[in-house]
């Protein structure tokens, strides 16, 4: 099962279990710490162990998750990794993107749906995982970006 991690600020709370609900839909394993996280853990060893399994990185962009110290760590770990990390604009432009982040091609969650899914198909291009569910994520992704369109 292909494994996503989302990396957010509490700020957008509300679009990263949207895009989480989306991604579970498609049958995709996917972290968001709001939810994943049992009382009582370490919460940084879930986050670093979910970031360290997961093949995808959606990276909500916005004013808040930049300047999350936490947002700021799991992404250097994701770049490290070399994850296939997706930031999806919310309140920011391509250009505000932190560091080597602005490198990735991102999705604007304003954007046109036939953009959207131009975007999410040269992603799914660079993923090195099983085509099957690189569909599936790719599709979920879709509904989850659509649904946000039609509030």
């Amino acid at each position: 099962m292909t494994k996503a991690f989302i990396s957010y600020s509490v700020n957008d709370e509300s679009i990263a279990r949207q895009i989480h609900s989306a991604l579970l839909g498609g049958g995709v394993e996917t972290f968001l710490a709001s939810l994943s996280i049992e009382a009582g853990s370490k919460w940084t060893d879930d986050i670093f162990d979910s970031l360290n399994k997961a093949e995808w990185v959606f990276f909500l962009a916005s004013k808040s998750s930049c300047a999350s110290q936490a947002v700021q760590q799991e992404l250097g770990a994701s770049l490290i990794q070399k994850k296939t990390i997706v930031p999806i604009l919310l309140d920011i432009e391509p250009e505000e993107l932190p560091g080597w982040i602005g490198q990735h091609q991102a999705i604007r969650v304003n954007d046109a749906p036939e953009v959207i899914q131009s975007v999410i198909s040269k992603v799914s291009e660079t993923v090195q995982s099983d085509k099957f569910m690189t569909g599936v994520v790719c599709g979920a992704l879709l509904v989850g970006l659509f649904m946000l369109f039609r509030r």
